[in-house]
């Protein structure tokens, strides 16, 4: 094997030809729980009638397509549900709430997110909050009535909002509307699946999973219009300790949405596999660390198998479809490795700024690139490995 290295501005690249590809296996860097803990165990889309081992929202008086408030009802439901241990019920039909419906430690099933559909009408305080272990959320759709500026993004103005639950469960849920985020996973959240969701024009992230939650599989979602990143882990220094272990995969991810496709800004072992990402205005893939927002360390991610295509739109920022972005601390052992990235609207790949990067490789990348440079790389130890089109 011969390896030849030159510099770059303040980039070492290294190219290697003929080196062998070792397969990634998500356990790697994913949940470090069993598979088990990842699947969901309610049909998409399937409804369950109450039975002796679950209640119904209309047992409390909630009900459907009348224009009246429920929230009282649903409270109330969720609480007899907790104390006796049953699945709570949401049949077809619209409900009207109020304020936060809270949901701790129980099953809620809608009867599809074509069929079962909770209004908020408080812009300010509308979020389903979960809390607890093993709570889930299945099979309906949320929507605010109306919405307001993010502002400072209260988690209260979320369409979901996670908080310190462990073993949640997000499934089939269609999120439509938001004055912040669409999903957020916050306080800690733990082993948790967010999967087969539609999420569209919030007004901040798509999904969004930061302060120190752990251990988090993000699979098989559509993210479209996010009013900032699409599919984000973000980490602040004001935690204790970095979001960690979060598998994002199968994901597809774009429809103009106003900032980054996927992206990790702080954080330690994430699995970027299979995504679509298509169509944003910022870059497509974007790996960083922050000054502006005071984000930690990035330290193990693989970006494997995505497609990314026709991203960084916007102007004057003129992302590329991939950015490693270090505005301050270190980011270090990055790697993407067979995908395919096209069409960028001003340039193919960079890897710049001005705090540390250390190793980055790209390995069996596919490189289609008409508009602006193919690749920028000014910073850190770059190793290129068999890729097409750089």
């Amino acid at each position: 094997m011969r390896k030849h290295q030159r510099l770059l501005g303040t980039a070492i690249l290294s190219l290697v030809a003929g080196s062998a590809f070792v397969s990634y296996s998500p356990s790697s860097y994913a949940a470090s729980q069993p598979s088990a803990v990842y699947r969901t165990d309610a049909g998409v889309g399937a409804s369950s009638p109450a039975s002796a081992t679950g209640l119904s929202v209309t047992d409390f008086g909630a009900v459907a397509n009348d224009g009246r408030d429920d929230y009282a009802a649903f409270a109330a439901a969720a609480q007899a549900a907790k104390r006796q241990n049953k699945t709570l019920h949401i049949p077809a039909g619209t409900f009207t709430l109020s304020k936060i419906f809270t949901i701790d430690s129980i099953r809620v099933e809608g009867a599809g997110k074509a069929a079962t559909v909770l209004v908020s009408t408080d812009p300010q305080k509308g979020s389903i909050d979960l809390k607890g272990d093993g709570v889930s959320l299945r099979n309906l759709k949320h929507v605010y009535e109306t919405t307001v500026p993010r502002g400072n993004g209260a988690h209260e103005k979320n369409s979901i909002t996670v908080r310190g639950a462990s073993r949640f469960v997000i499934d089939n849920v269609s999120v439509s509307k938001s004055s912040t985020a669409g999903i957020m996973v916050a306080y800690g959240a733990n082993n948790g699946v967010i999967s087969n969701n539609t999420v569209a024009n919030t007004g901040a992230d798509g999904i969004h999973i930061t302060t120190e939650s752990h251990d988090i599989m993000v699979e098989n979602n559509t993210v479209t219009a996010a009013g900032d990143d699409g599919i984000a882990v973000v980490s602040y220094k004001t935690s204790s300790v970095p979001v960690r272990a979060v598998t994002i995969r199968d994901n597809e991810v774009g429809g103009l949405s106003k900032a980054r496709g996927i992206s990790v800004v702080g954080g330690e072992h994430v699995a970027i596999e299979n995504n679509s990402v298509k169509d944003t205005m910022m870059a497509g893939i974007y790996i960083a660390t922050e000054g502006s927002y005071n984000t930690m360390n990035v330290d193990g991610v693989r970006v494997v198998g995505n497609t990314v295509d026709h991203t960084g739109i916007k102007e004057p920022e003129k992302h590329p479809n991939v950015l490693v972005y270090a505005g301050q601390g270190t980011i270090d052992n990055v790697e993407f490795i067979e995908n395919t990235i096209t069409n960028g609207a001003h340039r193919g790949i960079g890897v710049w700024g001005d705090g540390t990067v250390r190793d980055v490789k790209f390995e069996r990348n596919t490189l289609v690139n008409a508009n602006g440079a193919k690749t920028t790389f000014k910073n850190g130890n770059i190793e290129l490995v068999d890729n097409v089109g750089f």
